[in-house]
C-alpha cells in the first residue's frame, strides 16, 4: 500500500515574512511612511530623517521619542508584536497611527537593518539584523529614542527590486510623504536630508495656535501662493471638529493634486469626503474643476475604520452620511462668508518686487473670484511663429459631407468616410457617424508630439522667461524628469528649493497653458515611468486646453480636425484609449424607429 505524500506544508517565518512584505512594503516610500508613524506614537517631538539612493541604499529615522528595552527591542521584531493594542476593541478605537504590528518584521525580512535604542535612562541596546534574523545585539548608550538604519532594501528578492522606480522617483515619493505626515502633524519638527544636502527642516516651533502651526508648514511646504489664497477654516458639531485651510474658487485644479485631507492626524483618501466638500463649492467653481483645500477633520475613533487597506491609505466611515452632511453644511457657510477675506490677502499679499515676470498674479485671480470675468493683460509678451506642419490631404473619392455639429461632436455621414474606418459587417449598412472632436485633437496632439520627440523636439525661447512655484515633494518629482521635459521641447531649469523656470516651450503651447500643462504632467509623472506614456497624458492636457478656451468649434475648424485625424496613427482611438468617433448604423436608426412606434401603437 502506497503512502500519499502530503501536499499541504506549513510555510517558514522567512517566508511568511516576505510575503507580509509585499503586502505592507511596496516600495522605500512605504518604509518611510511605517517607520515615522511608528515614531510619532512613540511620542516623539523631532524626527530626522536621511535618505541615499532614493531609500534603496540607506534609511535612516532617527527620533526622540519613548525608546524600548532590550526584550522589546527583541520582540518588536516578531510578527503582530505591537503596543498599540491589548484587547479586540482597541481595534475599533484606534489613537495611534499603526497598530498591526507587522512593519519591523515585514522590513527587517526584506532588508539589513540597525535598531539602536534607549529608554530613558540612556541604557539601550544596539542590534543588527539580516534577512529577519538578528546578527548580534551589544549594549550601548544614547539619548531616549531610536534610531532604525535600514539598508540595501529588497538584497534578497531582487524580483521585487526589479521593478521598483528609479531612486530619483522614488526619493520624490519619498518627499511626498514626509510632506503629508509634516501636515499632518504640524507640532512635531521633521528634517529631510536626501544624498548627504539637507532638503528641508521643520523645527519644532511650541506655544502657538495649531491653525498658526498648519500655515508656517504650509508656507515652507507648498507652493507660495496656497497659503494667501486660503482662509482660515474652523468649525465643529458636537463630536465632529474641522479646521485647516481652504482655498478661494479661482485657485481651483483639473486634479485633485491639491487636496490634502487627514482624519485623526491620519492622511487619507476618502472620495466620498472629496465629494461633500467639492459639492458644497457647487457653482462657484466651473464643472470638470477641483477645489483646493488642506483640511483636518476629529472624529471619535469608533467612529472611523482605518483597518481597510494594507497600507493605511483608505478609511471607512460609520455614519458617513451624517459627515458628509455636515462638512458639506460647513463649507458652504465658510465660503458663502469668505469672500472678503480672499480679497483681503489679495491686497496684502499683492506682488511688487521687481525681477522675473510672474505668470501669475494673486490680484487677477483674485477678481475672477469676486468680479465679472475680463480680458487679462497681465501674461508676459512672447514673440513666436505658428509652425503647424502641413495638412496631409487623404484622397477621399468624396469630400466629407457633414450632417451637423452638436456640442462637441461632428456629425457626418459614413459614405463619406474611406472604408478603412469600418468592419465588414458595418460597410454592409452605413449610417452617421459620430466624431469626439476634442478626444479626436488628444489623437493629433500625442501623433505630433511623438514625431517630435523621437526627432529634434521644436522649442521656442520665451522673451521673458516664466517662473513657476511648487510643492516641496512637487519639485522633487519635477526635478526628477527634467530629462523628459527637454525631451518634449519644455527647456525648464531649477532655481533651487522648489522654484523654476521655464526659457522655451513648444510653439503649439500657449503661454497661458504653462502652469496648467505642470500641473497634468505632475499628477501622471507618480507611478509612470516611459516617455510615450508621459507623451499621452501632455497631449490629452493640450487638446483640453485648446477646447476650453475656444469652448465650441466651427465648422471650418471641425473639419479640419477630421482631416488632420485621418492621417493619424490610430485615428479610431485617442491615446489613452478612448475611442474617437461612434457608428450609428442605418439599421439601427431604422430599428429604433421601428421599436418607437411599435411602443406608441401598443400604447
Amino acid at each position: 500500500m502506497s503512502v500519499m505524500t502530503s501536499q499541504i506544508r506549513i510555510l517558514s517565518d522567512q517566508t511568511i515574512n516576505q510575503i507580509a512584505a509585499g503586502e505592507v512594503i511596496e516600495n522605500p516610500a512605504s518604509v518611510v511612511k511605517e517607520l515615522v508613524e511608528n515614531a510619532i506614537d512613540a511620542g516623539s517631538t523631532h524626527l530626522k530623517i536621511e535618505i541615499l539612493g532614493g531609500g534603496f541604499q540607506l534609511i535612516k529615522i532617527v527620533d526622540n521619542g519613548s525608546g524600548m528595552s532590550e526584550s522589546d527591542a527583541a520582540l518588536c521584531l516578531k510578527r503582530h508584536a505591537t503596543s498599540k493594542l491589548t484587547h479586540l476593541e482597541d481595534l475599533f478605537a484606534l489613537k495611534t497611527m499603526g497598530f498591526r504590528g507587522e512593519a519591523l518584521a515585514s522590513i527587517a525580512a526584506i532588508s539589513k537593518m540597525r535598531l539602536f535604542t534607549a529608554l530613558e535612562n540612556g541604557e539601550g541596546c544596539d542590534m543588527e539584523i539580516e534577512g529577519g534574523k538578528v546578527v548580534q545585539v551589544i549594549p550601548g548608550a544614547r539619548s531616549r529614542g531610536t534610531t532604525i538604519e535600514v539598508r540595501s532594501l529588497f538584497y534578497n528578492v531582487p524580483a521585487r527590486k526589479k521593478f521598483q522606480k528609479t531612486p530619483a522617483a522614488s526619493s520624490a515619493e519619498i518627499t511626498k510623504i514626509i510632506t503629508l505626515l509634516s501636515l499632518g502633524h504640524p507640532e512635531i519638527g521633521f528634517e529631510l536630508i536626501l544624498q548627504n544636502r539637507p532638503y528641508f527642516s521643520l523645527p519644532l516651533t511650541p506655544g502657538h495656535d495649531f491653525l498658526t502651526l498648519l500655515k508656517n508648514r504650509c508656507d515652507t511646504l507648498l507652493s507660495p501662493e496656497f497659503v494667501p489664497s486660503c482662509r482660515d477654516f474652523q468649525w465643529q458639531e458636537k463630536e465632529l471638529k474641522v479646521q485647516g485651510l481652504l482655498a478661494a474658487p479661482s485657485f481651483s485644479r483639473h486634479n485633485r493634486t491639491g487636496q490634502y485631507l487627514f482624519v485623526n492626524r491620519r492622511p487619507v483618501f476618502c472620495l466620498q469626503l472629496a465629494y461633500a466638500i467639492a459639492d458644497a463649492y457647487g457653482t462657484r467653481i466651473n464643472p470638470g474643476r477641483h477645489p483646493v483645500y488642506l483640511l483636518h477633520l476629529e472624529i471619535p475613533p469608533d467612529q472611523v475604520d482605518v483597518n481597510v487597506h494594507p497600507q493605511k491609505k483608505e478609511i471607512r466611515l460609520r455614519d458617513e452620511a451624517v459627515l458628509k452632511s455636515s462638512l458639506h453644511s460647513a463649507v458652504n457657510a465658510a465660503l458663502g462668508s469668505g469672500i472678503s477675506h480672499f480679497t483681503e490677502c489679495a491686497v496684502e499679499n499683492k506682488e511688487t518686487t521687481p525681477g522675473v515676470p510672474s505668470l501669475f498674479k494673486l490680484e487677477t485671480a483674485v477678481s475672477r473670484f469676486n468680479e465679472p470675468s475680463y480680458a487679462d493683460f497681465s501674461q508676459n509678451l512672447i514673440f513666436k511663429e505658428d509652425q503647424q506642419p502641413p495638412v496631409q490631404e487623404l484622397p477621399l473619392d468624396n469630400p466629407i459631407r457633414i450632417i451637423g455639429l452638436h456640442g462637441k461632436y461632428l456629425l457626418v455621414d459614413a459614405k463619406s468616410l474611406p472604408s478603412s474606418f469600418f468592419t465588414q459587417a458595418e460597410l454592409t449598412s452605413l449610417g452617421i457617424v459620430w466624431i469626439d472632436l476634442p478626444t479626436a485633437e488628444t489623437r493629433i496632439q500625442f501623433d505630433l508630439l511623438m514625431m517630435r520627440a523621437n526627432e529634434n523636439p521644436l522649442s521656442q525661447a520665451l522673451l521673458f522667461p516664466v517662473s513657476l512655484d511648487f510643492s516641496k515633494a512637487e519639485a522633487q518629482l519635477l526635478g526628477a524628469n527634467l530629462d523628459l521635459l527637454q525631451q518634449l521641447g519644455i527647456q525648464v531649469r531649477q532655481l533651487g528649493g522648489a522654484s523654476f523656470i521655464i526659457d522655451g516651450i513648444p510653439p503649439f503651447i500657449d503661454e497661458s497653458q504653462i502652469h496648467s500643462i505642470f500641473l497634468e504632467i505632475l499628477a501622471k509623472l507618480e507611478g509612470i515611468e516611459t516617455k510615450e506614456t508621459h507623451l499621452r497624458s501632455l497631449a490629452a492636457a493640450l487638446s483640453r486646453k485648446t477646447h476650453q478656451r475656444y469652448q465650441f468649434y466651427s465648422r471650418e475648424e471641425a473639419l479640419l480636425i477630421v482631416k488632420k485625424l485621418m492621417v493619424t496613427s490610430d485615428p479610431i482611438h485617442c491615446p489613452l484609449g478612448k475611442k474617437t468617433l461612434w457608428h450609428m448604423r442605418e439599421d439601427e436608426i431604422e430599428n429604433s424607429f421601428r421599436a418607437k412606434f411599435k411602443s406608441i401603437k401598443d400604447f
